[in-house]
């Protein structure tokens, strides 16, 4: 119904317990874990609950899938079943043959079971018995089960059990009458719902299994998901389920928390829904009082001035929730001997892909102590939507002012042509013209994050790592042509005889070259500097797109981004177009992007990844933004 629109090659959420979706949480990874400790040389008897729809009958599945040679697994998904019933189901999942009907007695069954196993171990095979439901099982059945453990060599259990279950498995075990039982246990775990970080990966992990775009969740609306299902895998996928045959009905190119909250309306029981209505009762007067606190604090911040705090608002909801920033996969970047733009990153496209430009886990850095920015840079995991703030350079050279007063470092300075950011010396000042050569001292990327307007936060994390608001990082190599291209200020590397020094290139002027060190601001010829220079470098850049590559068949507002930033690049006003752009990648539009990408020096794949998206965004007048050189209108 929707996969065309949306451009899925299945059902991203579907209800079925299929493991080629499965999507390992820390505690979904842990109960695997337990799986196949259970199932392992040393395993005896393994209990896993978890509550209704958390994936459990999904990782039994998986570990089923893997198929293993050296194990041989029975699986009874029945357990409404009496004694002799159930000891006849597990030797029909093993294949052990027996007399039918009345002849099949509770001691013929056990005896043709326990010379199955034998023969089976002296095959160096493990036998496993998994028992789905399990809180459904008599206690006749249960201690029939106690007594199979009994079936053993000297040394190894010749059947591993595990017993999978809702909560009240824990219950039952835990009767008097099943003490001798639950002794034998040697392992149990109880599996957690999601998370709000793991909610997010879960969802874009779904979507990506489906082969479709993986930002079609914006950031509130995985928010809305994880209030209404509480994190349970299964009443997400209902709740996604439906959102996104709401989305196709409307004709939307992303999902937002309204589409989500209705579609919680029409999918979740009554008593869920009841219980939801309670919580945002008490939800709106605590996230008031929690607005208030947070700007009190800001205002009164030391290292801060008033006239930037409409610069961090977006970040306040971000401070608790790591996963309420932007979060893509693993970035894997290579580039090719022309240059090219070789990035497979996440994006709103059908197709899968590995990374993304920035590389994070969900800790957080120095949270008790950083300003909002610094506490949304994390330090280096699947990851990984839409973000939910941006850093932006200051509107006026009077904000510039007061915010040079809280470090002492470089400023930025809007140019009089193209309207985008030069950079001026470490003090701020115009006048003073800076001395030639190359300086000494190390620049860091603290002072290149000043250009962009981040002031009043020492960033600790290295450039893959990097994420503030909207703002990433990537290292990168290649000539002085492409760092042109790029247009925007960048740490090079330099080797000085037996010494590396990293000095921060903020603008071009003809043949020379701005540098900034840790002491001072200096001009250098051009020939000068690439005696020096190694080709690496690092550069911060603005996903304005929010979505790390943007391919063919990809649908969304990315796309749109794309056709507007290709139409001013073609000297065109995207706002004077006929009818509203396309939200999705068709030929033409691909066309056009290999013609710019030919032009750049990269790729011409029609994949637009970090290092296209950056030509992209300097080729063009970016207010606020800071650049080498100033572009024509």
């Amino acid at each position: 119904m929707y996969l065309s629109y949306f451009g899925f090659k299945e059902y991203p959420f579907s209800v079925t317990p299929d493991p080629a979706f499965l999507y390992l949480s820390a505690s979904h990874r842990e109960a695997l874990g337990h799986l196949l400790y259970g199932a392992g040389e040393h395993g005896g008897f393994v209990a896993l609950t978890g509550e209704v729809g958390t994936g459990k009958t999904t990782l039994i599945r998986a570990l089923v899938h893997d198929d293993l040679p050296d194990l041989q697994i029975a699986l009874c998904w029945n357990p409404h079943l009496g004694t002799n019933e159930f000891v006849a189901t597990v030797c029909d999942e093993l294949g052990v043959t027996y007399e039918p009907g009345q002849h099949a007695t509770l001691k013929a069954l056990v005896d043709r079971l326990n010379a199955h196993l034998l023969k089976t171990h002296a095959a160096n095979r493990r036998t496993v018995l998994i028992v789905d439901e399990a809180q459904n099982l008599s206690r006749d059945v249960l201690e029939q089960l106690r007594l199979l453990t009994n079936l053993e060599t000297h040394k190894e259990k010749l059947l591993r059990i595990i017993l999978v279950g809702q909560p009240e498995l824990t219950d039952l075990l835990a009767r008097h009458d099943l003490r001798q039982l639950s002794q034998r246990i040697t392992a149990r775990f109880h599996l957690r719902p999601l998370g709000l970080a793991e909610t997010r990966a879960y969802i874009q992990h779904r979507l990506e299994c489906a082969q479709g775009p993986q930002h079609l969740f914006s950031g509130s609306a995985v928010m809305a998901a994880w209030l209404v299902t509480r994190g349970v895998p299964r009443l997400i996928n209902m709740v996604c389920e439906r959102a996104l045959m709401g989305g196709y009905a409307h004709a939307r190119s992303t999902i937002g928390p309204a589409t989500v909250l209705r579609a919680a309306a029409e999918t979740l029981p009554p008593s869920r829904r009841r219980r939801l209505a309670g919580r945002w009762r008490l939800a709106a007067p605590v996230a008031a009082l929690a607005v208030v606190v947070t700007v009190s604090a800001l205002v009164w911040q030391p290292a801060m001035s008033l006239s930037a705090i409409d610069r961090w608002i977006p970040y306040l909801g971000q401070a608790g929730h790591p996963a309420l920033a932007h979060e893509s996969p693993k970035a894997v970047h290579t580039t090719n001997d022309e240059g090219g733009d070789s990035d497979k990153s996440d994006a709103a496209s059908p197709a899968k892909t590995d990374a993304a430009p920035d590389k994070r886990s969900n800790t957080q850095a120095d949270k008790t102590s950083q300003p909002p920015v610094a506490r949304s840079v994390r330090s280096a995991a699947g990851a990984g939507d839409s973000p939910s703030g941006s850093a932006k350079a200051p509107k006026s050279a009077s904000d510039q002012a007061v915010a040079g007063q809280t470090a002492s470092a470089t400023t930025s300075v809007l140019s009089a042509s193209g309207g985008e950011s030069t950079s001026a010396d470490a003090a701020g000042s115009k006048s003073k013209k800076p001395q030639e050569g190359i300086p000494k001292g190390n620049a860091d990327i603290n002072q290149l994050l000043r250009l962009w307007g981040v002031f009043g936060a020492q960033v600790r994390t290295d450039c893959a790592s990097l994420h503030v608001g909207d703002l990433r990082c990537l290292a990168d190599s290649g000539d002085f042509a492409t760092l042109k291209r790029y247009n925007r200020p960048a740490l090079l590397v330099l080797q000085r005889g037996n010494t590396t020094q990293t000095v921060l290139l903020s603008a071009i002027k003809g043949d020379t070259a701005t540098l900034m060190g840790a002491q001072g601001t200096r001009e250098v010829k051009q020939a000068q500097l690439l005696k020096s220079w190694t080709g690496r470098f690092q550069v911060v850049w603005r996903s304005d797109s929010r979505v790390g590559l943007i391919q063919p068949g990809a649908v969304g507002d990315a796309v749109v981004w794309l056709r507007r930033r290709l139409l001013q690049i073609d000297h065109k006003n995207p706002d004077s177009q006929v009818g509203t752009p396309s939200p999705v990648y068709d030929a033409a539009l691909e066309k056009r992007l290999k013609t710019f990408q030919r032009a750049h020096g990269l790729a011409a794949d029609g994949m637009a990844g970090p290092r296209t998206q950056m030509m992209l965004n300097g080729a063009v007048p970016s207010p606020g933004s800071p650049s080498l050189h100033a572009v024509s209108k």
